[in-house]
């Protein structure tokens, strides 16, 4: 099969320092940051410290008279796949061309006082309507899988490129800050009242941020404008299978994903020129972090991280700061870590504490998101990675079904819940049927409890862990409401000022990867997790990306499927895919 090359060919970001990448690496190497305090009881009743894009400064932009049938999270994303798009001309009306697009909550503020559901917050629909403003002819691939998201688009887009699928594909991420999102990381206690200080001993929270980010993959060597051309070099990804909401202690599962992405690009530890983390300035996360870089051999190298400068993007962060990667390789530049000035963490690790030349010819970037998600890339000017990947890989050894009441399993029904009164009454008794008493079961959301149901009956004649090692069983969901039926339990609670009170144990649960988290922990898997939105039930599609993580080499098994939930309206289609057929 040929080897092909995966080249960085175009970029932007949009982020309070800027609405170009240049822009943005300027204020960076200046060492400035866009993080300032806020009243604004629209976005939340008390004082805030954040990052915010300013809206005059986004309506000078040339195009913004053009879109005003968009969304601003919308207009952000165009304004900025624009810009990428134009430095390198790819031609996204191609059929070799796709749009592959990461966020968390993508239009969310849709859902403020809303007495119906906006059709534009659900994040397919936001992904259409961007696509189509560029005339593309594909169906857009979407990922929102929490705060690895952004990494993860690097990862899928590097393999649908060598898997000879698409020639180029344009990935887009966004995410903003809005009341929904402060108002929950508020309820968590995890946002500083200061500009983020990351690994520091004083840290004490995140800063919110918001922002748009584009990159142009290809393998069109003459569409790369630089004499000194980027290359995607390795990705990995892995889970904790720990807890939804709080990172490993030890720092293992990211440890596996960051070794892993190194195999891919055939690197050794001391061949990494830079490690910037996600390094989100909160006391858990920082301290996971230190210790996988520990385990991974990477501890002695300098490490970055940008959110002192922008905040926490969220969705978008990975591939904000993938972008800022790649311009600091051009440009031969190591970033300080703003707001970093003591060590912190319990592995000593190499913060980066000035800004200066510095050769870099390899950068990893790391990112991990509630749900136990974690992610990593590396760029290179070296390495082009050694693995290849292809579809139609792997067999559908095992699946189950749970609508309109009933579940069944590799095409027998083994319960029949027609007897109960509604959806929770059903869902609990068909766990029960299968399962011993699980605590945290009841504590779930609906879409969780739907997911590991169908998850517990799929494998409830399958040892699967005496076949596979732990790390290399992944995870691959997708649904099209993502999380929406608790998104707007949260909305309405926000939505009461008389009564004000956000619930963390709601809001950890507005992300749709969450389901994948807690069936990872349920099942105890670490291998590799992928959620995606669509706008229907595809399992051709889904079972073409589940055949791209088993040519990764270190995925034996993937269980796949949708599970979504809203309203009324539930669905869940497990497939267990295998390599070589172990059940």
């Amino acid at each position: 099969m040929e080897d092909r090359i995966v080249y960085v060919a175009g970029d932007n970001v949009v982020t309070s320092l800027g609405l170009t990448t240049a822009e943005n690496i300027e204020n960076i190497l200046a060492e400035r940051t866009g993080i300032r305090h806020y009243e604004d009881n629209a976005i939340y009743p008390e004082p805030f410290m954040a990052s915010r894009i300013d809206d005059a400064t986004l309506s000078s932009h040339p195009l913004w008279n053009e879109l005003s049938g968009f969304h601003r999270l919308e207009k952000m994303m165009i304004i900025s796949a624009s810009d990428a798009m134009a430095r390198c001309g790819v031609d996204a009306t191609s059929s070799r061309t796709v749009f592959l697009f990461s966020s968390t909550k993508g239009n969310i503020d849709l859902l403020a006082n809303a007495t119906a559901l906006h059709p534009d917050a659900e994040l397919a629909n936001m992904a259409m309507r961007v696509a189509r403003f560029f005339h593309s002819e594909n169906k857009p691939y979407v990922i929102s899988n929490a705060c690895i998201s952004g990494v993860l688009a690097v990862m899928l887009g590097q393999r649908l490129l060598k898997s000879g699928l698409y020639d180029n594909v344009i990935l887009v991420g966004g995410d903003m800050v809005t009341e929904f999102v402060v108002s929950g990381f508020m309820s968590f206690k995890s946002v500083s009242a200061n500009p983020c200080k990351p690994y520091d001993k004083e840290r004490d929270g995140l800063s919110m941020g918001e922002g748009a980010a584009t990159m142009v993959l290809t393998t069109n060597a003459s569409l790369v404008k630089e004499p000194r051309p980027v290359m995607v070099a390795g990705g990995a990804s892995s889970n904790d299978a720990n807890h939804i909401s709080g990172p490993s202690r030890t720092g293992y599962e990211l440890n596996l994903a960051i070794r892993s992405a190194m195999d891919d690009a055939c690197l050794t530890p001391d061949q990494i020129d830079l490690v910037d983390m996600h390094g989100t300035a909160t006391v858990y996360n920082d301290e996971m972090e230190s210790k996988a870089l520990d385990l991974a051999g990477l501890a002695s190298r300098p490490l970055l991280s940008y959110k002192g400068y922008f905040g926490h993007t969220l969705g978008a962060s990975g591939l904000i700061e993938a972008v800022l990667c790649v311009e600091s390789m051009r440009r031969q530049m190591q970033c300080r870590t703003l707001g970093y000035s003591e060590l912190g963490v319990p592995v000593q690790v190499n913060v980066t504490t000035e800004t200066k030349p510095a050769q870099m010819n390899n950068i990893l970037k790391t990112a991990s998101g509630f749900g136990g998600c974690n992610a990593a890339v590396i760029f290179s000017t070296e390495k082009t990675g050694r693995r290849q990947y292809a579809t139609g890989k792997g067999k559908i050894t095992h699946e189950c079904v749970i609508a309109n009441k009933m579940v069944t399993v590799d095409g027998k029904v083994v319960f029949d819940g027609s007897s109960t009164e509604d959806f929770g009454a059903f869902i609990r008794a068909a766990f029960k049927s299968i399962s011993e008493p699980y605590m945290k079961f009841s504590k779930m959301d609906d879409l969780s409890k739907l997911g590991v149901t169908a998850a517990e009956y799929l494998l409830q004649n399958v040892d699967i862990h005496s076949c596979y090692k732990e790390e290399e069983i992944a995870m691959l969901l997708a649904n099209r409401y993502s999380s929406l039926e608790t998104d707007c339990n949260h909305q309405r609670i926000i939505d009461n000022r008389d009564f004000y009170q956000p619930s963390p144990a709601v809001f950890v649960y507005t992300l749709a990867n969450i389901v994948m988290g807690e069936i990872c922990i349920r099942q105890k898997f670490k291998g590799e997790n992928l959620f995606m939105i669509e706008d229907r039930m595809d399992v051709d599609r889904i079972s073409q990306l589940a055949s791209l993580s088993l040519t990764s080499e270190t995925v034996k098994a993937v269980v796949a499927g949708w599970v979504d939930f809203f309203g009324s309206d539930y669905s869940a289609h497990l497939f267990l895919v295998e390599n070589d057929g172990c059940f």
